[in-house]
């Protein structure tokens, strides 16, 4: 474990001192406060995505008092050929070819936040495991390291903590000429339960970085049990949480209804997030059975090919508004009478904290959730919890009925527990263990 030396409490106006281990680069902080020490996050999301993620919502509170760079997700060769007549792509090709102006101040954001766009990598997730896709990936990594470096010198930073938020195909053991103060990895999923094509190197990589980083992280209580079983090393709980400021505005405010709202008849059951492999298809179709005479809104991007039969577009009291911007969520939870998890309860989503479940909250809007995991079932009562369609049903009914502001106000207090700043100094405290 790498040795802080701290004192004082937040916010981080203090000594940080990293001692010399044989594979850490040796680093004298004590004339340098902890405010001055550059976070680079990578992960899975690339800043501009249609929705948001928990590694970029931690990157812009990490902002607030310090610099950071965000390192998009990066396209290899393949990636670029298929998505390049994407504006967000066309944007990006300057850096993605020809290494140029890779790094952007997101002043919108944060005046200390940027994005850096590291040059394209090779595909190579197609090999078998073994010695030639060992030494590709190397050359990966030492490729993406040599455009953070850049970046750091073109911000004129010298120490920095490299913080991996769940991106097991780069960076999970660090090449010798990249030499962070830290080393941090997070894990976000059961990556051993996702998709095959994320699972066929990303599982074994995974544990490579748990067991090299200074300090592990996960999100859920399953992932930590899984993670300290697989890697033999002791991994930090680091839940999700939400921006309590931002949501806050659902339950505080009267906010306009948004215009695709306006023709939709209430009472309105909501979803926000990714429509995706997570969700039990047949659990939503039950509900606008169940419901005729409700509404259920979908906000959020459309993921579900290959994930059901269901033709949702022909159940007539389901509608779908597409992705909306994170800021945009306040607006339609305040307009929306339940929100609802539909969840499916299995291997992948057992070790989820589900990031929107504290913006749910924080809205003060009776919520109705499958009951999938260790963490979503710590916030029963104030949330209720039932896996068959038919006790699913009758909790939206009760949710429903037996609403009080009293209620509301329990749901609004305990996300304001649950925010992204109080997990930044939850971050700092576990680095100093």
């Amino acid at each position: 474990m790498v040795n802080i030396n701290l004192n004082l409490s937040f916010p981080m106006r203090k000594t940080f001192i990293i001692l010399e281990k044989k594979q850490l680069f040796m680093k004298d902080f004590s004339n340098l406060t902890l405010d001055k020490v550059t976070i680079v996050m990578t992960s899975m999301s690339r800043w501009d995505w249609e929705f948001s993620s928990a590694s970029w919502s931690l990157a812009k509170t990490f902002a607030q008092t310090q610099k950071v760079i965000y390192v998009d997700y990066p396209f290899t060769f393949l990636d670029y050929l298929k998505e390049r007549k994407k504006p967000s792509v066309k944007a990006r090709k300057s850096a993605l070819i020809w290494g140029n102006n890779s790094i952007k101040q997101l002043s919108q954001f944060s005046p200390k936040l940027y994005a850096l766009s590291p040059p394209l990598m090779l595909p190579i997730n197609w090999l078998p495991q073994g010695s030639l896709y060992n030494f590709f990936s190397n050359w990966n990594d030492r490729r993406l390291a040599k455009s953070i470096c850049k970046a750091l010198k073109e911000l004129h930073e010298e120490a920095f903590i490299y913080f991996n938020s769940f991106n097991p195909l780069y960076l999970t053991k660090l090449p010798n000429s990249f030499k962070p103060n830290a080393f941090v990895y997070q894990s976000r999923d059961n990556i051993r339960a996702l998709e095959p094509y994320l699972r066929k190197h990303g599982a074994r990589k995974e544990i490579e970085a748990v067991q090299s980083a200074d300090l592990s992280l996960v999100t859920s209580r399953m992932l930590q049990k899984d993670l300290e079983a697989l890697s033999g090393k002791k991994v930090a709980y680091f839940p999700n949480a939400a921006d309590f400021e931002l949501f806050k505005s659902a339950y505080e405010l009267e906010l306009n209804v948004p215009k695709d709202l306006k023709n939709i008849p209430k009472p309105i059951i909501g979803y926000t997030g990714n429509i995706c492999h997570r969700l039990d298809y047949d659990l939503i179709k039950s509900v606008c059975e169940a419901n005729p005479d409700k509404s259920m809104v979908m906000v959020g991007p459309r993921n579900h090919q290959g994930h059901t039969d269901i033709n949702l577009d022909e159940i007539p009291n389901l509608y779908f508004t597409g992705p909306k911007k994170i800021e945009q969520l306040p607006q339609y939870l305040a307009h929306f009478q339940l929100l609802i998890l539909p969840f499916l309860c299995n291997e992948v989503t057992k070790s989820i904290y589900p990031l929107k479940i504290n913006e749910y909250l924080a809205s003060g809007k009776p919520i109705v959730a499958t009951p999938f995991s260790e963490d979503i079932q710590l916030f029963h009562p104030l949330i209720s919890l039932e896996k068959s369609p038919q006790d699913f049903n009758k909790a939206i009914e009760m949710e429903l009925t037996t609403n009080t502001e009293e209620k509301a106000k329990s749901r609004y207090t305990e996300a304001s527990k649950n925010t992204w700043k109080g997990r930044v100094k939850l971050f700092w405290e576990l680095l100093m263990d």
